[in-house]
């Protein structure tokens, strides 16, 4: 568990400089030599060999995530390492993996509940002028 943990980590950390507008731009050389510099996680992941299962599962979540929305996948990276380090850090102290799981799924309900309340506007139809424009 721990090595999975790790490799994913590893890939967040990868990727984390490039996010945000002060994110640094990173060079990247494919497997057949061509260089890329680029600060869009989406090609670096493209063009990066991840061979550990895991990794690969984060890759694969970032890739839908771009497919769906177009943006965010180095959100969903860097998102997957910090709670995989919050994680590791409770299975050190003892806790089972079950338990970290469903601590987990608490929170996810926990946090969409709370995303309810934070609403500030809300519009119907977005064709209407009048009601976007408030």
């Amino acid at each position: 568990v721990f090595r999975n943990i790790q490799a994913c980590v590893a890939l967040g950390q990868t990727t984390a400089s490039t996010f945000g507008p002060q994110g640094m731009k990173k060079m990247v050389i494919n497997h057949i030599g061509k260089k890329f510099v680029t600060k869009d996680a989406g090609t670096i992941l493209r063009e990066l060999e991840v061979e550990h299962p895991a990794a690969k599962l984060m890759v694969m979540a970032a890739q839908q995530q771009e497919q769906e929305s177009g943006e965010a996948t180095n959100l969903v990276i860097i998102l997957c390492a910090s709670l995989l380090e919050k994680a590791e850090y409770l299975l050190r102290m003892g806790l089972s993996v079950p338990d970290v799981t469903e601590g987990f799924e608490i929170a996810a309900k926990h946090s969409l509940e709370l995303l309810k309340d934070l609403v500030i506007g809300k519009v119907g139809d977005l064709r209407d002028e009048e009601s976007v424009g408030k």
